[in-house]
């Protein structure tokens, strides 16, 4: 490459090229989250503007290409669904749940981590989306084997 225009040619083409790759990309790593997360978890849990506490168990699968959840807590089974959505402008990935519990719609916000086993660690904080929360939920999912 000692050619002069052909070295500001890649220049100006690689950084493009990468580019437009970069969507594909993301798309790969969003499927590798996608795989890592889905399992049968042990959850514990504190609700909503409240300080009782809760165990159950949920499940994060794979249906038509999404992502759903199934929560038992307390006899009681809720579906939901599930997503890796970009936050702090893209520069971070959650793991959002979505459902419905006593007509009102609950979303929680989890982060993950693998733990010694390499299974993944999720914790999430649940609130009511559109409105302000004093007291949001947590919640941990531990992976069973």
């Amino acid at each position: 490459m000692n050619n002069p225009f052909i070295r500001r040619l890649a220049l100006l083409f690689f950084p493009l090229f990468s580019l437009y790759l970069a969507p594909a990309a993301f798309a790969e790593v969003d499927e590798l989250f996608m795989q890592y997360l889905q399992g049968h978890y042990q959850l514990v849990g504190k609700a909503i503007d409240s300080d009782a506490s809760y165990t159950g168990k949920m499940s994060i699968y794979e249906q038509d290409g999404e992502l759903k959840v199934r929560r038992e807590i307390e006899g009681l089974s809720i579906q939901g669904t599930a997503a890796i959505e970009p936050v702090l402008n893209g520069d971070a990935k959650v793991l959002r749940i979505r459902f419905q519990q006593q007509e009102r719609d609950i979303e929680a916000s989890c982060l993950w981590r693998g733990d010694l086993d390499n299974y993944a660690r999720i914790s999430c904080y649940l609130y009511h989306p559109g409105e302000d929360t004093e007291n949001p939920g947590l919640e941990a999912l531990f992976h069973l084997r």
